[in-house]
Parts: structure tokens; sequence; C-alpha cells
């Protein structure tokens, strides 16, 4: 799975080639730096809240909400692209904005007497990584499937009925830990002390009953599986993403 730091360098040594592939057509394009809007966890498995919420501290002082550095975002504003440099960026007409809008048609082949790149600068700029095409959807897809199967399991129902009844002796009727943020419902804000409550009851219930440990030793079993059973995929995925991460590399170090 690609950490979200691996992401942020591949989208900068994008950025930085296309600016590079932008100036040999004669247009000074200077885009902002990827990494500005961080997500709350590292990679798309979530691992501080896969379980639900299992930080102490961070509930005792936001609920269920997330902590402000992670609300804080700075965001980035992409430049202003005239309509020819759009065409030698993307080698398209126009930007598709939404997947459900038309796709742009391609542009002239040529800028003033010079080719344009297949895709524009930017799909010469993914060839140069070697990133075009590159798919973590298998990955995903195995992470969400084993997430979904370890709570079906025995262990983990038995570990989750144990959790909701511990919560229901601290005066809280549900059913799974991904049910417990709608008991008192998160408003924007510093969250309520009802919320606060219910949130600290949620995981001290999952320590004492050792659901945490419970679940990831089930989780942890079911990928073992799927990491045998889809072993060259993987591996080749893998290779791939090392690669591509050594050619970023170089590409930001010049």
């Amino acid at each position: 799975m690609q950490t979200y730091q691996d992401t942020v360098a591949l989208d900068n040594a994008e950025r930085n080639l296309e600016t590079s592939c932008m100036a040999e057509y004669g247009f000074t394009v200077t885009f902002p730096p990827a990494g500005q809007t961080p997500p709350p966890s590292a990679d798309d498995a979530n691992m501080p809240r896969r379980y639900g919420i299992t930080d102490r501290a961070t509930a005792a002082k936001y609920g269920y909400g997330l902590p402000e550095d992670s609300q804080g975002q700075k965001g980035t504003r992409m430049p202003a692209l005239t309509k020819e440099q759009v065409e030698v960026l993307t080698g398209r007409t126009s930007i598709r904005n939404n997947p459900t809008d038309p796709a742009p048609e391609p542009a002239p082949s040529t800028y003033q007497g010079k080719p344009i790149h297949k895709d524009g600068c930017a799909g010469w700029a993914a060839d140069q990584l070697g990133n075009r095409n590159l798919d973590f959807s298998l990955v995903s897809q195995l992470d969400g499937e084993s997430l979904t199967q370890s709570q079906k399991t025995p262990a983990v129902q038995e570990a989750i009925s144990a959790w909701s009844k511990c919560m229901n002796t601290k005066g809280y009727t549900v059913a799974t830990p991904y049910d417990a943020d709608k008991v008192v419902p998160h408003a924007d804000g510093a969250p309520s002390q009802d919320e606060i409550n219910v949130a600290l009851a949620d995981i001290d219930c999952k320590k004492s009953t050792t659901l945490i440990e419970i679940w990831f030793n089930e989780d942890s079993k079911i990928q073992d599986q799927q990491i045998k059973d889809h072993k060259r995929e993987l591996d080749a995925l893998g290779t791939r993403k090392t690669d591509v991460l050594a050619a970023a590399k170089k590409a930001l170090n010049g």
C-alpha cells in the first residue's frame, strides 16, 4: 500500500518534470508543492481508526472528531493556464474536472512546430517515472475485504458482543464500534461532554474486552492468506512501486 509520503514524493516529482517539460515549449508554469492537504491517516488502511477510535488522549479532547492538525489543511491552488498551456500539459483541449464530463478533444499534434507529447507534458512526466496506469486498486480491495471478513469471524463477533455489553453497563445501547459515534452525533466545533463521555467509554470497553487485539489478529490472518493467494500480483506491484519511487527521488534530486 502506498503511503501518503510516497504519494507526495511522486506528485512533487511529476510536477517538477511537468514544469521542465512546459519550459521546453516556452511556458513558465509553477505548480504548488504537493502535501498541503494531508489525510488523517498515513494510507488507505487507516490503522488509527480501522476498528473505531483507539486513542484515549485524543478522544478526551476531541470526542469522535479529528485533531486540529488534521483539520487545518492549507490546501493548494493550481495555476491558471491558457488554452495553449492546457493543450501542451495534457494533450487535450481542456482539463476534465469531473469524471462525468465528456472527454476533452485531443489537442493539436504540435505547438509552434514542436510535437506535443502523448497526453502532453503530464503523460510524458508519468512515462519518465514509470507510473502511468500504476494501479493500487487490488491492494485497497483486499484491505477492505479483510476488514469486512474479519468482522464476521466468531472471535470478533464474540468480542464485539462483549464490547456492546460493556457499553450497556455504562448506559449506552450500541451494537458495534462503528455505530458508537452516532450515540451522540458529532457537531461542528468543540465536542460536547456527552460525546467525549461516549468516546471514552468506547475506548475503555475496547480495552477491557481486548477487542482491538482480537480484531487485529483475525484481520491479519485473513491478510496473510490474501498475500499468499495474490503473491504474484502483489510482488509485481511492490517491485514497480519501488522502481517508481526511485525514479521520483532521482527526479526530485535533479
